[in-house]
């Protein structure tokens, strides 16, 4: 009975062809991608039901998450308690939210030290609240920005799709979600209430992740940015890369004495003016990077139209996309053909 299926099916697709002699039928994959070459499917916006774009949600959680953190800044140096120089050496109290702890060490006071925003936060503890909003909410749409980013590279560069491009692409979203949660991570557990070595493991972890993430995503959009007619494309890969390169020619440097200087208890938030000026420039990288997504994904749209599944144009009938079935290639390398042979 199958066989009989098939050769009926074989059939009545030669009979269609026969009544379209002009029109090549493909017999492969490679053959059908062949004849749509230039074909771009209609998404009929025009009779769209929902067509709202990805960016501005995104700005949403972009700009609350900017804010999250200027607050926990602003918070935090408006609570933090600069000790004296006896106290460092003879102990006093710290108080962080409820609890209260006895804080002494060896370490000098900076004479010419500015305030850490890690520090800050590790002893302020609505600053600390505030900076895990800034961290925490933004999360799944970071992630997904990234799957969209590797799709669009997907798209772009699908007939020129190397291995090793594509193993990148990939790892490009996973790099991502292992880098914010590690932040998430080492925003949650303090040094001095928590557990100090997993907030270290955490932030070196995602220094490591976060620099190979950056160089990634810079290498995979370079082309892109440049084969681009569009000038905002061009400007978003030149950030990137001065982002990255700063970031990633800071981060060994500065990752190197704060994980040394928070084996020492933290009894203020100053360090010397060369690491707290190198801190600032990896943040403000850091965010300039991921500030980019936004010109990546504007043209990202959520979108509801009718289509064949929806009932309007064909009810959905499995039998139709078998093979030889009329939908087996969905046609469009026949559609295609019509279009440029004027049929």
């Amino acid at each position: 009975m199958m066989n009989t299926a098939s050769t009926s099916n074989d059939q009545n697709t030669q009979k269609v062809v026969a009544e379209k002699p002009n029109i090549e039928v493909p017999r492969t994959k490679a053959e059908n991608r062949n004849l749509k070459i230039g074909h771009i499917e209609d998404n009929n916006e025009d009779i769209s039901y929902f067509n709202f774009p990805l960016l501005w949600p995104t700005v949403v959680f972009t700009g609350s998450s900017l804010l999250f953190f200027g607050l926990a800044v602003t918070i935090s140096l408006r609570t933090d308690y600069i000790p004296s120089k006896e106290q460092l050496t003879r102990g006093f109290i710290v108080h962080y939210g409820a609890s209260k702890f006895r804080c002494n060490t060896s370490l000098p006071f900076p004479s010419d030290g500015l305030p850490s925003m890690l520090n800050l936060f590790e002893l302020n503890v609505i600053g600390n609240v505030f900076f895990r909003f800034c961290v925490c909410i933004p999360m799944v749409v970071r992630i997904f920005v990234s799957f969209c980013l590797r799709s669009i590279l997907c798209v772009e560069y699908e007939d020129n799709y190397s291995f090793v491009y594509r193993f990148c692409n990939d790892l490009m979203p996973i790099f991502t979600g292992i880098e914010v949660l590690t932040m998430a991570l080492f925003s949650i557990i303090t040094v001095h209430n928590d557990f100090a070595e997993v907030n270290r493991y955490c932030k070196l972890m995602f220094t490591i992740i976060t620099s190979v993430n950056m160089l990634i995503t810079t290498a995979l959009t370079f082309s892109f940015g440049r084969n681009s007619e569009e000038k905002l494309d061009s400007l978003s890969v030149s950030i990137k890369l001065v982002s990255s390169i700063i970031f990633c020619y800071l981060s060994p440097q500065y990752i190197q004495q704060h994980q040394t200087s928070i084996t020492f208890p933290i009894c203020h938030s100053y360090l010397p003016r060369m690491y707290a000026l190198m801190e600032y420039c990896m943040i403000g990288a850091y965010a300039t990077f991921h500030l980019t997504s936004l010109i990546d994904i504007r043209y990202v749209s959520f979108m509801c139209y009718p289509r064949t599944c929806s009932g309007e144009c064909e009810p959905l009938d499995p039998r139709n996309f078998k093979k030889g079935a009329k939908y087996e290639h969905c046609r469009a390398f026949e559609y295609n053909q019509r279009r440029i042979r004027n049929l």
